[in-house]
């Protein structure tokens, strides 16, 4: 094994808590080749999408045809990993990212971003709550609502509690200038 192999072992460091490894972050913070996504415009109009996706996902449970469901639950779900992952490239994963691996700044905007997006998320959870006790009681509030479980409704409240950070850092993070 040699000094370089040793380096990369180092860094294949795995953090359990964050779901993600030293080497992705690191890389993913060094990475100097221009990207679109490092933009601000671009990164806004990746959180409108995965608003618009996190909402469709909630009312889903209207859609009374069980096929065309099923088909909008596995297409949901995966724009919305699809979505999440590009999110996370945008943001350097600095969301996810561990405090030994990022520096104060870093850090503090994290932190900042983790602030509001658990803000939003006690809004978020109103509003899902208010959405299922609709959905479990539709002759109560929406005679024309077709009962559903809130499956999705739940599903789409748990992404939304784990993409929050990546969201708010998105749509707070000024454009990053190309380095000469």
């Amino acid at each position: 094994m040699t000094t370089g192999d040793t380096g990369a072992k180092r860094r294949s460091k795995f953090f359990w808590f964050e779901g993600v490894t030293e080497a992705e972050v690191l890389s993913s913070l060094n990475d100097t080749r221009p990207s679109r996504l490092r933009q601000q415009g671009p990164r806004r109009t990746l959180v409108i999408a995965m608003a618009i996706v996190l909402a469709a996902m909630a009312l889903i449970a209207f859609v009374t045809e069980t096929k065309l469901t099923t088909y909008l639950e596995f297409g949901l779900i995966a724009a919305a990993l699809v979505l999440y992952t590009l999110l996370r490239k945008a943001v350097r994963k600095i969301s996810d990212a561990p405090d030994e691996l990022l520096d104060e700044r870093q850090i503090a905007v994290r932190d900042a971003a983790h602030t509001v997006a658990y803000r939003v998320l006690a809004l978020v959870g109103s509003v899902t709550l208010v959405l299922h006790l609709v959905l479990r009681h539709p002759h109560d509030v929406i005679a024309a609502a077709a009962p559903a479980d809130g499956t999705m409704l739940l599903i789409g409240f748990v992404m939304s509690a784990a993409f929050l950070p990546a969201l708010v850092l998105a749509w707070n993070l000024p454009s990053e200038q190309p380095e000469a």
